[in-house]
């Protein structure tokens, strides 16, 4: 009986410590992928993507809290294997309706930017 409850509470303090170095290094890993993510995208957006047009949509896209003045940049849509994806522009320069060469990773449309 004891040997039972000895072992049960090994499993539970192994479970216990599980717990806490996922909960420790889940904020850590969620930073660095957050910070690695655009060198990445980039790169392989660099080496692996196609290209094709989109155009500018009236969707804005606030940059920063400014209360005077507000900074945006329009999204643009494009379509590709027959589905519309939206994304930000992230450039304020960009006008409705105007064409812009897009370019995107094809098995992962949803990752893309404006042309360079």
């Amino acid at each position: 009986m004891q040997s039972r409850r000895n072992e049960i509470s090994k499993k539970m303090r192994k479970f216990k410590n599980r717990v806490i170095i996922i909960c420790v290094l889940s904020p850590i890993l969620y930073l660095i992928m957050n910070i690695a993510k655009w060198p990445i995208f980039n790169f392989l957006l660099d080496n692996y993507s196609k290209v094709t047009t989109g155009v500018i949509i009236d969707e804005k896209n606030f940059i920063g809290k400014g209360v005077i003045i507000q900074m945006y940049s329009y999204s643009y849509e494009f379509y590709a294997e027959n589905e519309s994806y939206i994304e930000d522009s992230r450039n304020q320069k960009c006008k409705v309706g105007e064409k812009v060469e897009i370019e995107y990773l094809e098995w992962c449309p949803s990752i893309s930017r404006l042309k360079q």
